[in-house]
C-alpha cells in the first residue's frame, strides 16, 4: 500500500531532517583536538637528532684551541649536571675528538661503552651513531698503540746499532793503541840494534 503524505507533513518533515543535521555538524569530534571540554595532549619533545653531536664535532675540530677547551667543558658540565645519556654521549664525543690537546679516545672509549652497557633512553639512531663513534676510537687506540709500538722498536734498533757502533770504535780503539805499541815496540829494538851495531863496529873504519 503506499503511504501518500500530505503537503504540510511533507514540509515539515523535511524541516525537522535540516535542523537535526545541521544540529550534528555543530556536535565536536571526537577526534578533532582542541574541541570545548577534550584535554589537548601536549606534544612529545623530539627526542635531539645526529645534527647536535655534529656540531660538538665542529666545535673540536682543529684551529682554536680556546674554542675547543670551552666547548669541552661545556659538555663536561652538562653531562655531570644533567648526566642524561645524549649529555654523557656528547661528552664522550667532544673528549675523543681527534685534533685538541686533551683528546682521550681510550676514556671516550669507556665512557660510550659504558653508556650502551646501561640503561638509556637513546633512540636507534643516537645508539648507531655511538657504535660508529665506538669504532673510530677503538681504531685510533689500536693505532696509537701500534705506533708506540713502532716507536719502541725504533728506540730500541737505535740504541742496539749505538752500541754496536761502541763496540766497533773499542775496538778499532784498542787496535790502534796495540799498533801504536808494536810499532813503538819495533822502533825500541832498532834503537838498540843499530846502538850494538855502532858499539861493535871499530871508529877506524
Amino acid at each position: 500500500m503506499t503511504i501518500i503524505l500530505q503537503p504540510i507533513v511533507r514540509n515539515t518533515l523535511v524541516t525537522v531532517a535540516a535542523i537535526v543535521l545541521t544540529a550534528c555538524a555543530g556536535l565536536p569530534s571526537a577526534g578533532r583536538p582542541g574541541a570545548p571540554g577534550q584535554a589537548v595532549a601536549a606534544p612529545t619533545p623530539k627526542p635531539p637528532g645526529a645534527a647536535s653531536y655534529f656540531e660538538v664535532l665542529d666545535l673540536m675540530a682543529p684551529g682554536d684551541a680556546v674554542r675547543q677547551s670551552t666547548e669541552l667543558a661545556s659538555t663536561l658540565a652538562q653531562a655531570q649536571q644533567n648526566p642524561t645519556s645524549s649529555n654523557r654521549l656528547r661528552h664522550a664525543i667532544a673528549l675523543g675528538a681527534a685534533g685538541h690537546s686533551s683528546s682521550n679516545p681510550v676514556e671516550a672509549r669507556r665512557l660510550i661503552a659504558e653508556l650502551l652497557a646501561g640503561q638509556h633512553d637513546l633512540t636507534p639512531q643516537e645508539v648507531s651513531l655511538a657504535n660508529a663513534f665506538l669504532r673510530e676510537f677503538d681504531a685510533r687506540v689500536a693505532l696509537y698503540a701500534d705506533l708506540a709500538r713502532q716507536r719502541e722498536e725504533s728506540e730500541r734498533q737505535v740504541q742496539s746499532m749505538s752500541a754496536e757502533e761502541d763496540r766497533r770504535y773499542s775496538a778499532l780503539n784498542a787496535e790502534t793503541q796495540r799498533l801504536k805499541k808494536a810499532l813503538a815496540d819495533a822502533e825500541s829494538k832498532l834503537e838498540a840494534v843499530a846502538e850494538m851495531e855502532r858499539t861493535l863496529t871499530p871508529e877506524s873504519q
